[in-house]
């Protein structure tokens, strides 16, 4: 959420000269909206759950990580299907949502899948997946083709 300074002209101030063409009025009336009911005539957009991730590589694997609080491993799905990952999951609202009478709401509820096309080739049948402090982590070996090989160099006298 963003906070958003608005400066509000004194009600004393007069403005003589205003754009009143075709459209002004609507411009008027948005800017008296504005001033009156400020965020609270505003309707949210619904937002989307965008669940946040590092994917980076080491010689060995490629590790994921995925911030997920406030969920436990059970509600959450991995699938891989050749080199396309899929990871699922949903925040459940709280229970006793009908006696809630909200100032702010930002926890995301509902439903996130994050795919990712994965840059090289794994080994499916060796991939680990741990959950700690709302972190998921995934370490998937790379098959031995894709691991970087050291190529020594001779040298020449």
């Amino acid at each position: 959420m963003a906070l958003v300074k608005r400066e509000l002209r004194p009600a004393s101030e007069l403005t003589p000269f205003r754009n009143w063409g075709p459209l002004g009025i609507f411009d008027e009336f948005n800017r008296l909206f504005e001033e009156t009911l400020g965020d609270f005539g505003r309707t949210a957009a619904p937002s989307t759950i965008v669940a946040p991730v590092d994917l980076y590589e080491t010689d060995e694997a490629l590790v994921l990580e995925m911030a997920v609080p406030g969920l436990s491993a059970e509600e959450i799905d991995i699938s891989l299907e050749g080199n396309k990952l899929t990871i699922r999951g949903e925040h459940k609202p709280v229970e006793d949502q009908g006696v809630r009478r909200y100032y702010l709401q930002e926890i995301p509820h509902g439903t996130f899948v994050r795919s990712f096309t994965l840059p090289v080739e794994i080994n499916a049948d060796e991939v680990k997946a741990e959950f700690k402090n709302g972190v998921l982590r995934l370490v998937m070996p790379k098959v031995e083709t894709a691991r970087a090989k050291r190529i020594p160099i001779n040298v020449g006298e």
